[in-house]
Parts: structure tokens; C-alpha cells; sequence
């Protein structure tokens, strides 16, 4: 497997993760507990996107 490819799994998995912490902390205390989580996910995410991008780009 490409490095580019397990490190864009990597991210996805964490992103996921933030996203399954983030849900119940934003219901039980608020947005303020669960934003940050939302926004690590969503970089994670970013993250995995581009790197499948690279491992997929032809070289």
C-alpha cells in the first residue's frame, strides 16, 4: 500500500472518530465542547482528501 494511501486512511479514521466524540459532547454540554472536535474533523478529513488525491495522481 502507498504511504500516501495509509496516511489518507489515517485521517479519515480520526476524522470519523472527532465526528462519533464530537455528537454526543455537542448534545450533553453544548456546541462549545463539541466545536473543536467538528473542526479537527473536518481538517482530518481535508487532509485525507488530499492525500488520496496524491496517491491516485499518476507520476
Amino acid at each position: 500500500m502507498n504511504q500516501h494511501k495509509r496516511a489518507a486512511v489515517a485521517f479519515l479514521v480520526m476524522g470519523v472518530v472527532y465526528v462519533l466524540i464530537g455528537i454526543p459532547l455537542s448534545v450533553a454540554f453544548g456546541r462549545g465542547f463539541g466545536a473543536p472536535l467538528f473542526w479537527l474533523a473536518s481538517g482530518s478529513l481535508a487532509a485525507a482528501w488530499f492525500l488520496e488525491r496524491k496517491a491516485s495522481s499518476p507520476r
